[in-house]
């Protein structure tokens, strides 16, 4: 009997990344990729080179008549939020497209949401946020890919379900919403320089709730998703259980630098970091760090966005629970954990 084929759209990403990995780490699957970049370095999949804004970038695709199961984890930024739905719903659309068109005995359908459904984007909201939350008034795009979604899922017979992580901690290059290379290259640089580690964001995001979503349990949760019965038409938040707030983790994440702290400095990484290019040089050379350049590590104006969000940013994850999702969300890496791995991995100092 074959095995299943799944599609993963996205694999280049802080998420896509990780759920791709985990998939072609599972012999019970084979493993499609496709994006506009190349395929995955060390991936065990096969690879589609194309733009999905073109809707004929994969017609007549004949390996995707093999595809049962698709995840969609692509994302295209915009200056505005209005500038983004035209764009990520076409991309949707003519991936489920050209999968009719060759006729793939499509099963189930995964899609990576995100807390912007709860309106975090724009200011503060109601916290936990839960799933069965009212919609806010848009342009919000994944609330047209997730009635796209339903629409396709009742025409063409197919189940999908939606996951919804926040801040997803990861490593990824090329990411525009990577936080976890941002404070990466703040902190080495800050050392660098003589300077103790100092949060750069406002009075009132040092102090609120935050949380994230560990890369490699969001992985999990779409492996999970993919067959469960519990997961079909059903849309989860999933993020790591302990919520914290950076004035109690901040020490943490220095002693991962090795480096002292003291009191907050509200900055725009954006304009603070726009010079040091030639010092970020100067220590991937010193360090022997492996050659990535400077502005495919960092991600400075998400950051200062995500740093300047003076309200709780909480939600519950009591319904993925109760579905039997096994995994415990309360045991994955934090931030501090995280940074370390990418100092025993060279990419930095």
């Amino acid at each position: 009997m074959s095995k299943p084929t799944v599609l993963i759209i996205g694999p280049h990403g802080v998420v896509g990344g990780a759920i791709a990995r985990r998939m072609a780490d599972d012999d019970a699957w084979d493993v499609i990729t496709a994006s506009r970049r190349g395929a995955p370095a060390g991936l065990n999949a096969r690879h589609l080179s194309v733009d999905l804004l073109d809707p004929q970038a994969l017609a007549g695709v004949e390996i995707l008549g093999r595809v049962t199961h698709l995840v969609y984890a692509a994302y295209v930024e915009r200056p505005t939020m209005a500038e983004t739905t035209a764009p990520n719903l076409a991309m949707l659309t003519h991936v489920l497209d050209s999968l009719t068109a060759v006729g793939a005995p499509l099963e189930h359908v995964v899609l990576i949401g995100g807390g912007k459904s709860y309106g975090e984007h724009l200011g503060a909201y109601k916290t936990p946020a839960k799933e069965s939350d009212p919609r806010f008034l848009g342009p919000i795009f994944y609330n047209d890919q997730e009635d796209l979604l339903a629409s396709r899922a009742d025409r063409d017979g197919f189940t999908y379900s939606v996951l919804r992580p926040d801040v997803v901690i990861g490593f990824s290059l090329g990411s525009p919403m990577n936080l976890l290379n941002t404070i990466g290259v703040y902190a080495s640089l800050s050392k660098a320089a003589g300077v103790p580690l100092r949060f750069p964001g406002t009075a009132g995001a040092w102090t609120a709730l935050h949380q994230i979503t560990d890369a490699d349990l969001l992985a999990s949760a779409v492996s999970w998703a993919l067959t469960a019965e519990a997961a079909r038409g059903e849309i989860f938040n999933v993020t790591n259980g302990d919520q914290f707030r950076w004035e109690h983790i901040w020490e943490d994440i220095a002693n991962a630098f090795n480096m002292p702290t003291s009191a907050p400095q509200p900055m725009s990484l954006v304009t603070q970091m726009f010079d040091k290019e030639p010092a970020w040089n100067a220590l991937r050379t010193a360090h022997g760090l492996r050659p990535i350049p400077y502005g495919q590590l960092t991600s400075w104006q998400f950051t200062d966005s995500l740093w300047s969000a003076d309200f709780d940013m909480v939600q519950s994850t009591i319904k993925i629970r109760q579905a039997g999702f096994p995994d415990s969300l309360d045991s994955h890496h934090n931030i501090a954990t995280k940074l370390r791995q990418l100092r025993r991995d060279k990419y930095l100092p």
